[in-house]
């Protein structure tokens, strides 16, 4: 719809979701890099209330500050403060040159430390840079058949008017990279960035690559964590999860917006290996919140996250979000049980909030 126009919407999500469940969740993408994620590119809510009533969040206008930020509010709830029935987002222009590249390193700690140096530096090209695992290309070329070198891999993409620029920005990154193990002569650059979109396609298809990954019939069940931590503890956080999966017997296929601190790790399984897999979400809830973390960078809370949830933000915090709750929903009717806890005890009429 916004291609035609020249125009895009910041984020571009990498699994295809809609636009409601992208403010329900604050959810994010492959650019957030550069265009941030879904909060900052939500102007205004047309939300449902509990009562019926229907509120608009905020004028649509470059700017306003009269009165508390409702959009917000809202933004993230996951439904438990009412319906989101009608977003307003901001939209961009779409810079006309494209390239891209592939940086496959010896291991994945050297890849993310190469991240952490390019945030740093801050290219003003850079548009995307995501992070697959060794088992994640593993995969990636099973399912997709793709023909990359299994090893831990950086796919960028820069966005500009002057070809010149962009690859100006890739090379002080592949210099960063090289640095830090890859192999020069193993660094890949595409001035024409469409000749990478099948890459760029198989990586939005790693949930589905990690179903079908070990060749179960009929797909394995998938764990998905969704940590996101400072980037400046990005790397031992990405490298000591992988090494925990390792330990406990299970497949890891890592898929992430590396450059923003939020990482993915896919674990393939069955009925038998849930105790494993329980264990591996307890280690990587801790290191995140060890490194100054959250439980969930992009995909919410929903049931499962609850405790974590609770556990990240503590009693204080999690008090005043249950005030909100309460206050607007006070029947409990929008999501019981979603974000946060049941109360023990049901109020009068009946209802858990």
């Amino acid at each position: 719809f916004l291609a035609p126009k020249g125009l895009l919407f910041g984020p571009d999500p990498s699994s295809n979701p809609s636009l409601g469940g992208m403010a329900s969740t604050g959810g994010s993408g492959m650019t957030t890099l550069r265009y941030g994620t879904t909060k900052e590119n939500v102007i205004s809510l047309m939300v449902v209330t509990p009562q019926g009533e229907i509120v608009q969040t905020r004028r649509a206008v470059r700017k306003a500050s009269s009165g508390y930020e409702l959009t917000q509010l809202y933004m993230g709830a996951e439904g438990t403060l009412g319906i989101i029935c009608e977003v307003t987002v901001r939209v961009r222009i779409q810079p006309p040159v494209r390239s891209g590249g592939m940086l496959p390193f010896p291991n994945v700690k050297a890849a993310v430390e190469t991240v952490v140096a390019a945030v740093r530096a801050d290219p003003p090209t850079l548009l995307r840079c995501e992070l697959l695992n060794a088992e994640g290309v593993e995969s990636t070329n099973k399912i997709f058949k793709t023909s990359l070198r299994e090893a831990p891999t950086l796919f960028l993409e820069f966005r500009g008017r002057d070809p010149e620029a962009l690859r100006r920005d890739f090379d002080a990154v592949a210099a960063l990279a090289t640095e830090r193990g890859c192999a020069a002569e193993e660094v890949q650059f595409a001035s024409d960035g469409d000749t990478l979109d099948d890459v760029w396609e198989a990586r939005r298809g790693c949930y589905i690559a990690a179903m079908r990954y070990r060749g179960v019939k009929g797909g394995d069940r998938v764990f998905v964590s969704d940590v996101c931590v400072p980037v400046s503890r990005l790397a031992e956080c990405v490298a000591g999860a992988e090494d925990d999966c390792k330990a406990l017997g299970l497949k890891c296929v890592i898929c992430a917006h590396i450059a923003d601190g939020n990482f993915h790790c896919l674990v393939p399984h069955q009925p038998e290996d849930e105790p494993a897999v329980h264990e591996f979400e307890a280690k990587i809830i801790d290191r995140a919140l060890l490194c100054g973390g959250t439980v969930s960078g992009e995909h919410g809370v929903g049931i499962g996250k609850v405790a974590h949830s609770c556990r990240e933000h503590g009693p204080a915090h999690v008090a005043v979000q249950q005030a909100v709750k309460r206050a607007l929903d006070p029947l409990g009717l929008m999501n019981p049980g979603k974000v946060l806890p049941l109360p023990a005890a049901a109020d009068k009429s009946g209802s858990k909030l």
